[in-house]
């Protein structure tokens, strides 16, 4: 592993790291854990509270080309959609609560972040780089 991409890069970038990471980590937790408990709703607030530091912080990451890409769709997405399935499931709609979550985290937290591991991204030169794998064969 080359950790100089990750260690050169800015605090927007530690810091959307660390939400999508966490907030990755906190999710799997939630999916296997019984649903309507008070630790669901304690740990719910604080899944949504790295969902919304991501999106946010995902705004001073201009990327490889310098400017917003498509991915930065993904961040309004979740701005939106936070909300709404807050104010589902406090009208009583689980349901449509548990589809929102759903696909916030697989369509806004996991399928990105496999692009992430893309080369030329932070993480797939941390993952993936050349120099650093042909040190590892050495």
């Amino acid at each position: 592993m080359n950790f100089a991409p990750l260690l050169t890069a800015g605090p927007a970038v530690h810091i959307h790291l660390a939400a999508t990471i966490l907030a990755l980590a906190l999710g799997i937790a939630m999916l296997v854990r019984r649903k309507g408990t008070g630790a669901h709703r304690l740990l719910g607030w604080i899944w949504v509270g790295l969902m919304l530091t991501a999106a946010v912080s995902s705004f001073w990451i201009t990327g490889m080309r310098g400017g917003y890409s498509a991915i930065h769709a993904l961040s309004l997405l979740v701005l939106v959609l936070v909300p709404l399935a807050i104010l589902a499931i406090r009208r009583g709609k689980v349901d449509t609560h548990r589809r929102a979550m759903l696909g916030l985290f697989f369509g806004a937290l996991v399928i990105p972040g496999l692009f992430t591991l893309l080369p030329g991204r932070v993480l797939g030169r941390l993952m993936f780089d050349g120099a650093a794998l042909l040190t590892l064969a050495q």
